[in-house]
């Protein structure tokens, strides 16, 4: 649904309405500039300007009180980056997964009960955002980003292969976590998806 205040359609009538207004507007700010020069000799003569002579026009200013209001329902949830820590990234899923136990909303799968509803709502500001470039659906390199993060991974000496199809790996569970596993593979992602 589109906001009927960002209407992209003309309105009749109003173009006329933005002329006169803007004519007015513009013969007014003559009329002041004109009127701008009085007071006592000229402006040469005068060692420092004075601001109460001058004709000035107040920039609107908000209202106080008034809430800001934001389109955007991402607006204020915490972001992963793609050079987030293990550790970083967890205290963010950590958060959510608090608020959820505490609000009453699922902790696993899409909620089901009214109550279940509200406490999804009431958490969604803290639901972390993940990478749009770890997301097939928008990143439409996804599968080729991927492969070079195997590659790159293979290089630091973490067993890894990639899925059938494309679009996921896995570790070889055999192996133990190699020195530094965790940099590695933060830079390995970095390397593969960042453009």
């Amino acid at each position: 649904m589109t906001n009927p205040s960002h209407r992209s359609w003309p309105v009749p009538g109003r173009s006329a309405r933005a002329a006169l207004f803007t004519a007015i507007g513009a013969t007014g700010l003559v009329v002041l500039t004109a009127c701008g020069g009085g007071g006592s000799g000229s402006g040469s003569d005068r060692s420092s300007a004075d601001d109460s002579d001058v004709a000035s026009i107040a920039s609107p200013s908000k209202a106080v009180g008034t809430p800001t209001r934001t389109t955007d329902p991402d607006a204020g949830r915490p972001v992963i980056r793609l050079d987030s820590s293990t550790e970083e990234t967890n205290r963010m899923w950590d958060s959510w997964y608090a608020c959820l136990r505490a609000k009453g909303g699922p902790l696993k799968g899409a909620p089901t009960t009214p109550a279940e509803k509200a406490g999804t709502k009431a958490c969604a500001s803290k639901q972390p955002i993940t990478p749009p470039e770890l997301d097939p659906a928008q990143n439409p390199d996804y599968s080729d980003d991927l492969r070079v993060m195997v590659k790159c991974l293979n290089a630091h000496g973490i067993r890894a292969t990639m899925a059938p199809g494309g679009s996921d790996f896995s570790f070889d569970q055999s192996q133990p976590n190699p020195p530094h596993f965790e940099e590695n593979e933060t830079a390995c992602q970095v390397k593969a998806f960042q453009k």
